[in-house]
């Protein structure tokens, strides 16, 4: 095992935490060990965040150029699907999927922009907004 993963990270928040890994020595004895990632699952890891980065900034896009509601900003940002989100604030995925409607978005009554922001963490101002 290594003890200092190999820097192959762009994000160096993302791959630094270690992990339990197991497996049988040469006798053939089940053995656990504290380890980090090898080369290959770090690579793997940084291009799975690298394709969240490219969702998030695709949602960005598309709420700035008004083809899509800052819910689906935040869905991306916090790796939320509309089945999750609906779980996390008690609205219908249907209803969901409609908010994410610049229109429908616009017409939320306070209420339920409240039920969001929560479900995200972030304030009614912030949900309105894009960064």
């Amino acid at each position: 095992m290594e003890d200092e993963p190999e820097k192959v990270y762009t994000d160096d928040r993302h791959g630094q935490y270690r992990e339990m890994l197991y497996g049988y020595d040469k006798d053939g004895n089940f053995t656990k060990q504290v380890g980090y990632h090898g080369a290959s699952e770090r690579v793997i890891l940084q291009q799975v965040w690298d394709e969240f980065k490219d969702r998030i900034e695709d949602a960005r896009q598309k709420v700035l150029s008004g083809k899509a509601s800052p819910i689906l900003y935040y869905m991306e940002k916090n790796l939320l699907n509309a089945q999750d989100l609906a779980t996390h604030t008690g609205i219908c995925v249907w209803f969901v999927k409609r908010h994410l409607k610049p229109g429908a978005f616009q017409r939320l009554s306070e209420k339920k922009l409240k039920r969001y922001a929560e479900a995200f963490n972030i304030t009614i101002d912030q949900l309105r907004k894009v960064e």
